[in-house]
């Protein structure tokens, strides 16, 4: 077998094997994430193996064996997304969102996001608005006050890039001189080339990275859509309602069921029922940041909670077929919602320093109550 890059192995797999996300999903995160092994070492095993390891029919596991012979195929379209600035991003690579992989379900996890621009921003703290689709016109003193704090505070927006609010506070972001977006498409990016060339200048100035879930030449769909919109929810630090209305209400119900902070700009009929489920009312945009900030810091907490869990349990052996897990309730997903002790200034930037690098927005707050202490 030809030296392929582990990247040519997974997306092979997946566009080659003709077997359904369903069964190869578990596969390659029990094989990549819990065991830690490369893909391509999944080939070098028999249909037996595949069938006492996974559980896998002969039929399966023979389709599978034959995902090799589609490797060079593979490897050429990469090429060719490659000289478009497309890259994609597996869900072993150190660039994929952190949010993702902590936040939301194994099930929904994306094996790949393709991307296009500065990827670094995939993992920088982002808020995303919500409002009517059919409204463009949010350009109020308080929606400017609102993103020029964003902007200051070096938090960023994410977007689906949607038509109306949704696209004109993403642009409103990036006509600030230093504000960032990242823009979660419901198409693939090649497609989405084709529609429009506006982005082509903040994405190459790295003021915006362009990310799918979807194999570069899908076309859009409204279902897509839907599952665009997931991953915008999981990926932001918090949802700003400005202008209500039926999708925005469900994502914030979800939202606050999992313990995101959630703003309605209103004290109307429609974000009464948000407020009493735990909605706060949007007056001074410095809150936002606040609960950015403390999102940050149960997000570290969390994180740091369930690696050091991870690293404490045996992986499965392999020589036996994993038994079904039983479906895992949302809240083993959710943000911390529990009381945990104050943290002083030290404490915090000692934390959050265990994963990475520490949000420039955070650190300059925490260094500035240090001082003060």
């Amino acid at each position: 077998m030809a030296d392929f890059p582990e990247t040519v192995y997974w997306l092979a797999l997946l566009q080659e094997s003709g077997l359904r996300l369903n069964l190869l999903k578990p596969i390659v995160l029990r094989w990549c994430l819990t065991e830690n092994r490369p893909l391509s070492e999944l080939f070098q095993l028999t249909s037996l193996d595949l069938s006492a390891t996974f559980g896998l029919p002969d039929a399966d596991a023979d389709r599978l064996l034959g995902v090799p012979k589609k490797l060079k195929i593979q490897a050429a379209l990469l090429e060719k997304w490659k000289k478009e600035g497309i890259e994609p991003i597996i869900r072993t690579d150190s660039r994929y969102p952190r949010r993702l992989a902590f936040h939301l379900a194994p099930a929904m996890q994306p094996l790949v996001l393709w991307a296009q621009g500065n990827t670094p921003l995939l993992n920088q703290p982002a808020v995303t608005m919500l409002g009517q689709a059919g409204s463009s016109q949010p350009a109020t003193e308080f929606v400017d006050e609102l993103i020029a704090v964003l902007e200051e505070e070096q938090v960023g927006l994410v977007s689906g890039y949607a038509r109306g609010l949704d696209r004109t506070t993403f642009e409103m972001m990036l006509a600030t001189p230093h504000g960032f977006t990242v823009a979660l498409l419901p198409m693939g990016l090649s497609a989405f080339a084709k529609t429009t060339n506006k982005l082509l200048s903040a994405v190459y100035g790295g003021r915006t990275v362009l990310v799918s879930p979807f194999a570069p030449d899908t076309p859009f769909d409204d279902k897509l859509a839907e599952a665009r919109n997931l991953l915008i929810d999981h990926l932001a630090l918090a949802l700003l309602i400005l202008e209500s209305d039926d999708d925005a209400q469900a994502r914030a119900v979800a939202a606050i069921n999992r313990g995101l902070p959630v703003f309605v700009r209103q004290d109307t009929a429609a974000n009464r029922e948000l407020l009493g489920s735990g909605a706060l009312l949007l007056t001074d945009p410095g809150e936002v940041i606040d609960w950015v900030q403390q999102a940050l810091v149960d997000d570290a907490i969390q994180e740091s909670e369930d690696e050091s869990e991870l690293e404490s349990m045996p992986a499965p052996p392999l020589n036996v077929a994993p038994a079904a897990p039983p479906p895992a309730p949302d809240d083993d997903f959710s943000l911390r919602t529990d009381d945990v002790p104050p943290l002083d200034s030290d404490e915090a930037l000692n934390l959050l320093g265990l994963g990475g690098d520490v949000p420039e927005v955070l650190r300059r707050k925490l260094e500035k109550r240090k001082s003060e202490e």
